[in-house]
């Protein structure tokens, strides 16, 4: 009913607006009664609707209809200053407001000329409220309220093919949709099981809920009933085995659809399995579940349909139809009503939230506070959320419980870089050895766990496809803090704070870093992390060098080269460094044996030479066995280093790399056996192309290269081709120069990402054949660029292109490139032209090369 009345009320404003432009340009006789007629008509529907409910807040809410037209309509017959007297008006209202349409009609003028544009809002937003207060009397008792789905239409399309359409295949098949707490589920699920060409389709339909905790024979008993409805004594009364043979004969050439919502572990399907019989005959079983790895495990015969947050529209939708009965925002609630739906972030659950708090007080004034403060007051009743997502964190199992919690030392809504996080992981001692296998590869695997479980969203992804930041949305942020609370996990002193609205951990202790401040060492003895890179201070702070069970350590310093005593810190995993000044880093360094990661993030950086380290050790030299990330140094400080970092992953030079007779030149890697990945950043200016150097230079593992300024001809570019298992290739500011780059028979036989990045090539001519493995193409202000070759899309594994910045006539051969293919029907490639521009500003040699 509510539903018809939101259409009534929708085609009322379309026709007063429709009916106010047309009176405009065609003035009607006899239309202003028609109006009033159509107005009139609506009024009697309402009156209609509310039989029944005739008490005295209805009837008061009736005549404020009423009212609102006549009064507007009273003001403006005492402006026109009109023979009747106007305090009689009231006497007989409906009779002179017919008399004054009558009159405007013989003036020629409509009556919605009674009306500024402001007053019609401000009457529409009357009417939609006052139907809406009437709808809340009506349907007060009704406790039970339609599911929304909104902006998963196609979903819903490709769900119903799977499940009904006639391309779909005749064997059992199971689907799968995956998704976070509260993203729509099960309300998407119930939505193709209650479809109408799903009942048609199916002989047999069954719904059950499995949950966290199930028993086999109450899953059974569950898709029994909604098969035979009420069962006698004797099915309770059976064995698993009995009800699941039962089961199976009631089945057994019949076609049956059967949803198993709300699926935690593989082992519910390895139980039901044997019950579920394949007769070709098209039978489904769809089941839903917040971990991606169950439908892996149980051997969907598709991917899984993996749901996402909703778009700001779709939010927008949900809102509408969750906060009003009829689905229609009065115009004068929508801006504090977009700003409530923006801070929902897309999950249907904290919209459904926020609804609770608008929809039985509609008033602009509330609104706005709520849209001020919309944290707070979905925080402070945690009922509506704690139970649906204590599940998720409930199921994790414990070496991921911690990991998960950590995001609690966060401020909200922030962005964490995966490699940042990983790290603090480690320094925080979550993180343990597992077969021998390094800790970052570990703590990868749990990241990549917690998202498979629709526990972390990834708001950035990096050019090569892996995943650059991660998040927690709002309403998971807030359970983390309660549960750290509950479990005294990380106490209020060791979460991230703000100090002059720079992030730093501990928040105190930054403080007293920014204001010059000595350090209580005994207070902050056992203190494991500290980040300070957001503060700008002089020096590298000497009070650090006392804190010894610190395991990362990251500052921003006008000079940060640490002071010898840096090797205090024995137990350091983890150097981040942004320093003004190029950074000296002392040979005592090589005596801090739990290093893992100096991270450098500007300047030409100098390593003092180890050999001048006093040797106290029986065996020799120190090797710091752990140590994988040395970025930004300078190439003539490494000769002597990389016999004591045998497990370097990360490699990073910034500093002359050219030789006097224009070749690619650095230092001897040849005992970095382990070495992936390598950045060649050079600041040697040559007047000439230059050449490359030999490909046994470079190390047999590396899988990532990266080049800017190296000034090489185009021609030289074979010499990577031989690079046995490079992936991915980047080509950053001035690392070639010509107009012409011809790939010839050089084949990269491996490389799945290729990055082009403010370079002047104007021709690119290159085969499928250069590039067979091919996964993403990153263009990005090549300026000059004629042309995507076409024979790129040829490349069957090509997923993206990505062309940013580049000029009209290479945006054009790229987006020929998709239309062919979409031609073709493969739908391979994913154009990604939306960030495209005529110019833009470079920085080459600003920020990290890492």
């Amino acid at each position: 009913m509510a539903d018809a009345l939101g259409l009534r009320v929708k085609e009322l404003i379309k026709y007063y607006t429709a009916f106010d432009l047309a009176y405009r340009c065609y003035p009607a006789p006899d239309s202003n009664r028609k109006m009033i007629e159509i107005v009139d008509g609506f009024k009697n529907y309402l009156k209609d609707m509310m039989v029944g409910y005739e008490n005295e807040e209805v009837l008061a809410l009736l005549k404020q209809m009423d009212d609102v037209m006549l009064e507007k309509a009273v003001n403006k017959k005492r402006e026109r200053n009109l023979e009747e007297e106007t305090s009689t008006i009231y006497l007989r209202e409906e009779e002179e407001f017919l008399k004054y349409v009558d009159m405007l009609d013989s003036d020629g003028q409509n009556f919605t000329s009674l009306f500024t544009r402001v007053d019609v809002h401000e009457y529409m937003d009357k009417m939609i409220v006052i139907c809406e207060q009437l709808c809340n009397i009506k349907y007060n008792s009704n406790a039970e309220e339609d599911k929304v789905v909104v902006g998963f239409d196609d979903e819903i399309e490709t769900l119903l093919d799977q499940l009904t359409g006639t391309s779909s295949t005749k064997q059992f098949q199971i689907i799968s949709m995956i998704g976070m707490a509260g993203l729509g589920k099960t309300t998407l699920a119930k939505t193709l099981y209650n479809h109408e060409l799903v009942e048609y389709m199916f002989d047999f339909r069954a719904w059950t809920c499995v949950s966290q905790s199930y028993q086999k024979k109450d899953l059974l008993l569950s898709i029994l009933i909604s098969f035979i409805g009420d069962l006698t004594d004797e099915y309770f009364e059976m064995s698993e085995q009995q009800l699941g043979e039962r089961l199976y004969r009631k089945l057994k050439g019949c076609k049956y659809l059967v949803v198993l919502d709300d699926i935690w572990d593989c082992r519910v399907w390895n139980d039901l399995k044997m019950y579920f019989p394949d007769d070709k005959t098209g039978s489904r079983v769809l089941f839903t579940s917040r971990d991606i790895d169950v439908s892996l495990h149980v051997q969907s015969a598709r991917p899984a349909h993996v749901l996402r947050l909703r778009n700001e529209v779709e939010s927008w939708a949900i809102f509408e139809k969750k906060v009003f009965r009829m689905g229609i925002c009065p115009m004068g609630f929508e801006e504090p009503g977009k700003v409530i739906n923006r801070k929902c972030e897309g999950l249907p659950l904290a919209i459904v939230i926020a609804a609770g708090l608008l929809k039985n007080n509609l008033s602009v004034t509330w609104w706005e506070h709520i849209a001020a403060s919309l944290r707070s007051f979905m925080l402070s009743d945690p009922r509506q959320y704690i139970d649906s997502l204590a599940l998720s964190y409930n199921h994790l199992p414990p070496h991921l419980r911690p990991c998960f919690l950590f995001f609690g030392a966060f401020p909200e809504d922030y962005e964490v870089p995966v490699t940042k996080l990983i790290w603090l992981w480690i320094a925080q001692g979550f993180i343990h050895e597992t077969g021998g296998r390094m800790l970052e590869d570990v703590a990868g695997d749990f990241l990549m766990n917690l998202i498979k479980r629709s526990l972390l969203m990834t708001p950035r992804i990096k050019g090569d496809g892996h995943i650059k930041t991660c998040r927690i949305h709002d309403l998971l942020h807030d359970f983390c803090l309660r549960k750290a609370e509950e479990e005294n996990f990380l106490s209020n002193n060791y979460r991230y704070g703000m100090v002059s609205s720079m992030l730093c951990f501990p928040f105190d202790l930054g403080k007293f870093l920014q204001e010059g401040r000595s350090i209580c060492i005994d207070l902050y003895r056992f203190l494991r992390i500290l980040d300070v890179e957001s503060i700008l201070i002089s020096l590298f702070p000497l009070d650090v060098v006392h804190l010894v069970n610190l395991r990362y350590l990251a500052i921003q310093a006008h000079d940060g080269s640490p002071h010898a005593s840096i090797s205090n810190l024995v137990n350091l995993q983890m150097l981040i460094i942004a320093s003004r000044k190029n950074t000296v880093v002392p040979k005592t360094l090589w005596n801090m044996l739990n290093l893992r990661h100096l991270y450098i993030k500007s300047g030409e950086n100098i390593m003092e030479d180890p050999s001048f380290l006093q040797v106290t050790e029986k065996d020799g030299p120190s090797v710091l066995a752990s140590f994988q990330t040395l970025s930004q140094v300078s190439p003539r400080s490494c000769h002597n280093i990389f016999s004591r970092t045998p497990n370097l992953r990360k490699l990073g030079f910034y500093g002359p790399l050219i030789s006097t007779l224009g070749d690619l030149n650095f230092p001897n890697l040849g005992s970095l056996v382990r070495l992936q990945k390598l950045k060649l950043l050079n600041t040697f200016s040559y007047p000439k192309p230059t050449r490359s150097c030999n490909p046994i230079m470079f190390p047999e593992k590396l899988r990532k290269l990266t080049l800017l300024n190296t000034g090489m001809d185009w021609n030289e570019m074979w010499t990577f081709a031989w690079l046995p298992n490079l992936e991915v290739l980047k080509l950053k500011f001035h690392s070639c120069i010509g107009e012409k780059w011809e790939t010839g028979d050089a084949e990269f036989q491996k490389l799945k990402v290729l990055k082009l990045q403010d370079l002047e090539i104007k021709q690119w001519v290159c085969s499928r054949g250069n590039f067979p493995r091919l996964q993403r193409l990153l263009i990005h202000r090549c300026l000059k660029l004629d042309s995507v070759p076409m024979a790129l899309g040829k490349i069957f594994t090509l997923e993206v292109i990505e062309v940013n910045g580049c000029s009209l006539s290479a945006y054009r051969s790229a987006l020929n490139i998709h239309e062919e293919q979409e031609s073709e029907g493969s739908g391979r490639c994913l154009l990604e032209l939306m960030r495209w521009t005529y110019t833009c500003k470079s920085t080459p040699f600003g920020g990290s090369i890492f």
